[in-house]
């Protein structure tokens, strides 16, 4: 058996319905995006439309940061296969609710419920992540599901255009799609979570249960959480402000605003994929430098865009840097984590993604007052292209910054000092 290979470990149902229920979350939010230019043309006697409709997109992450932690607490004590049926109840009947609801509180009421069922389908992916697979394995799976939640990203981004184009209600029946998800992962983990049930029984009555309970790593927490945040801030810029730029410059077409958005997303595919390869050569924070970096560069070359094309390069270059970073936050945070706590870990990085995705109209507003929304770009580009640069050097200048937790690695795998805080090479034996 290879040891290294997820499907192979877990086999094909296990893996592939992990990473299904991983693949929900990307269109918790961005699903809509092609729709709000009608959505605003709806509610145009809406006063402060402009920011409802934002606001609209990223709610669900408000109730997601509510109810993450809370949840992923309850995953690591009761049974998850009432938490996941109660999850995808909640996530289809907040996510259609557009279908139908007449005003705008209506839908803003529920897109709050689509968040608490986001929140348990996410915090469940990420905890039978850190569950099921460890060390290499761990990697290459946390790859392949970058690689999954970006290819249904381009799936729903591609789908909900197309219906937005039909109508601007038409995205929202996109979110029935949880529905035999759910009902997968519900029969191929059943066996999975019996045995988590036991174990956590044989711990309950084991004599070292008087034992004290394992810390939980904060201090790598707080330098993912924040990190997580500001991605999270960056990425949703592009679907509740670039949809206005597009129209600046002429782009009108929901369908085709939809492929763009989809086609960042298809760029970050190959650097999911390959992120177990990566993490051969490049430190934790050397992929976290080079995400902002890339990041940075695609915003300010939206910025400056004088047409269309140019801005097709720019989401590109934004989905190279996307791709790798994502896994890289999972795998650096539950490398630190006590089994007995990665619910707990799962809900806390689920909180910080969220957060960022609900604040990041919040934050882009007074660029956008200030400096018009090209220069918003521009600006939001400037700032990770130095964080960037601010990474690399305390990555150089601190140990334990640049180190990566990994109990199940032998020490000679931890990254040292600069250059090779950065850079990894292996040995020539590896």
């Amino acid at each position: 058996m290879n040891e290294t290979n997820p499907f192979a470990l877990r086999g094909v149902r296990v893996t592939a319905s992990v990473l299904l229920l991983a693949s929900m979350t990307i269109m918790a939010n961005a699903t809509i995006a092609p729709s709000l230019p009608g959505l605003k043309a709806h509610f145009a006697g809406v006063d402060g439309i402009e920011t409802l409709s934002a606001m609209l997109l990223t709610l669900p992450s408000l109730s997601i940061m509510l109810a993450a932690g809370p949840i992923g607490a309850l995953a690591d004590r009761v049974d998850r296969q009432k938490i996941l049926a109660v999850s995808a109840l909640l996530y289809a009947l907040g996510g259609t609710s557009g279908l139908w609801a007449v005003t705008l509180p209506q839908m803003l009421i529920g897109r709050f419920i689509l968040g608490i069922g986001v929140a348990g389908t996410m915090t469940l992916a990420m905890a039978w992540a850190a569950d099921l697979w460890a060390g290499a394995a761990r990697e290459r799976y946390l790859g392949l599901q970058g690689a999954a939640m970006s290819a249904g990203g381009i799936v729903v981004m591609l789908a909900g255009g197309a219906l937005a184009a039909l109508h601007w209600r038409g995205a929202f029946a996109v979110y029935v799609i949880v529905v035999p998800v759910a009902a997968l992962a519900l029969m191929a983990l059943a066996p999975e979570n019996r045995r988590l049930l036991a174990e956590r029984k044989e711990r309950r009555e084991s004599p070292a249960q008087s034992a004290p309970v394992e810390p939980f790593p904060w201090r790598v927490f707080a330098l993912v959480g924040p990190l997580s945040f500001l991605f999270m801030v960056t990425f949703y810029i592009m679907p509740t402000r670039l949809p206005f730029l597009l129209e600046g410059i002429g782009v009108t077409n929901a369908a085709f605003v939809g492929a763009i958005m989809a086609l960042m997303t298809l760029a970050s595919v190959p650097g999911a994929l390959l992120y177990g390869q990566v993490r051969r050569f490049l430190s934790p924070m050397a992929i976290f430098a080079w995400s902002y970096g890339l990041m940075g560069a695609g915003l300010i070359l939206i910025g400056m865009a004088p047409g269309v094309w140019t801005v097709v390069l720019a989401v590109v270059i934004m989905g190279a840097g996307m791709g790798p970073s994502m896994p890289n936050y999972t795998t650096y945070m539950m490398a630190s984590v006590p089994p007995s706590q990665r619910g707990r870990a799962a809900g806390l990085l689920t909180t910080s993604f969220f957060a960022g995705q609900f604040a990041s109209p919040l934050v882009t507003a007074p660029l956008v007052t200030a400096f018009q929304l090209s220069g918003a770009f521009e600006t939001m580009g400037v700032a990770l292209l130095l964080l960037c640069v601010v990474i690399a050097i305390r990555a150089g200048t601190s140990r334990r910054m640049g180190q990566m937790t990994r109990p199940e690695a032998p020490v000679s795998d931890q990254p040292s000092r600069w250059p090779a805080t950065i850079f990894r090479i292996p040995s020539s034996g590896t």
